[in-house]
């Protein structure tokens, strides 16, 4: 049983672990929102586009060495290796940001607006190694301190501009200075004491994480297109302004991954503990916790979104979705299969089954990607949203069966 410590501690990680989810969460809304109403929904779906770039080469950045540094119980790794690395990793990041603005756009105006937009995902990619540390250390109620105040600088400095201003190049300008200096003032101070702060510039050990980390990146590189295959493919096929509807219905399913992962995200490192000791019920106990968690946030967004969610996205948004109530609720499955996708694959992870989750990935990738060249021309939006949550469902299934055959045999 928990000590009175522990149990204290644990509580918190939950708070602060809820606090930073939440304002994460929040600030994606808040800025869709004010860019609607300030900018209009052509200009919405502009920008959802350009984050979708940032979200995609922001698991470059994050190379996804999450999974693999918090359930890094035995420390094969020093967090200055860690930081290194993501040093490295968030380079890469904006390498390919870049590259893809230059590439998509012989506008120079937009080139500039969708690098700088989508950079404003390099905060996320870059923070994530301090509050991994500061989870492996037993102290993530720091950490979510820490990427709680962060969020909220970005969100408030990049929506008070824009509503002082109407200018979205600005605004972002603005908010990717303030972001630097509040990320620096709310890490550093707390992470002193706890571990060394500088990186460990050593080719082979970096050379080590990025290549036991590859077959997480790749699938998590694939995991990100599978929620932005939709995107690309309204952004080839329709409009920016059916962009922007897209935006907005996919709110209600961002809304499950939050509420799932809040309960189950702290709950990883015990949980690789569990494997390693070779618990398997309480493995498979934390498993299930985190799947229970899944569907009872599909329950209660999907009631709501059922009964209430075309008015309180017009409400909120200030646009008419009654056309896509439909979309909607396909949608929020949608949301439910990834949000219990993500759970199985921190369990894949932490039995260190990476190859079957690449594979996993690319047979969901594969799906997705004809899906959406056969609905979207033809579908619309119901069929951009049927493609993404076909494609989550056989992703859950694979995870699912890989998982149940590794846990009943080992």
């Amino acid at each position: 049983m928990p000590g009175t410590s522990e149990r204290s501690q644990l509580g918190r990680d939950y708070l602060w672990n809820t606090a930073a989810s939440l304002m994460t969460s929040l600030a994606t809304v808040v800025m869709l929102l004010v860019v609607t109403r300030t900018a209009g929904i052509r200009a919405a779906g502009v920008y959802s586009l350009a984050i979708a770039v940032g979200q995609q080469f922001q698991t470059l950045g994050m190379y996804e060495v999450r999974a693999y540094h918090v359930t890094d119980v035995t420390h094969r790794f020093t967090f200055g290796t860690y930081l290194a690395t993501r040093i490295v990793t968030v380079a890469l990041m904006l390498v390919g940001i870049t590259t893809y603005a230059v590439l998509s756009s012989s506008d120079v105006h937009h080139c500039v607006l969708v690098t700088l937009v989508a950079s404003l995902r390099v905060f996320d990619a870059f923070e994530d190694v301090y509050v991994c540390e500061l989870q492996r250390v037993g102290r993530l109620d720091l950490g979510g301190r820490a990427c709680f105040w962060r969020a909220l600088s970005t969100t408030a400095s990049f929506s008070g501009m824009l509503v002082a201003t109407g200018n979205l190049l600005v605004s972002t300008v603005v908010s990717l200075v303030v972001s630097l200096v509040v990320m620096v003032g709310v890490y550093l101070p707390p992470s002193r004491g706890l571990f060394p702060l500088r990186p460990t510039w050593d080719p082979r050990r970096v050379g080590q994480v990025l290549l036991a980390c590859l077959p997480l990146f790749l699938a998590s590189f694939i995991s990100m297109y599978l929620s932005n295959a939709p995107r690309f493919a309204i952004d080839r096929y329709l409009d920016p302004t059916q962009q922007g509807y897209f935006a907005i219905l996919f709110m209600p399913a961002v809304t499950i991954n939050l509420m799932s992962l809040v309960i189950f995200r702290p709950l990883l490192t015990r949980m690789a503990g569990l494997w390693v000791q070779g618990d398997r019920p309480g493995f498979r106990a934390v498993v299930n916790r985190g799947l229970l968690a899944t569907a009872g946030a599909f329950v209660v967004v999907g009631l709501v979104t059922y009964v209430a969610g075309v008015p309180i996205l017009g409400l909120v948004f200030g646009k008419d979705v009654s056309a896509f109530s439909v979309e909607l609720m396909v949608l929020v499955a949608g949301g439910a299969m990834n949000a219990a996708s993500v759970v199985l694959y921190y369990a894949l992870t932490t039995v260190r089954l990476q190859n079957l989750v690449f594979a996993g990935y690319v047979l969901a990738a594969g799906a997705i990607t004809l899906l959406c060249v056969v609905l979207v021309p033809q579908g619309s939006l119901l069929g951009a949203s049927v493609a993404y949550t076909a494609a989550m469902s056989v992703l859950v299934a694979v995870f699912a069966v890989v998982l149940y055959r590794t846990v009943t045999r080992r």
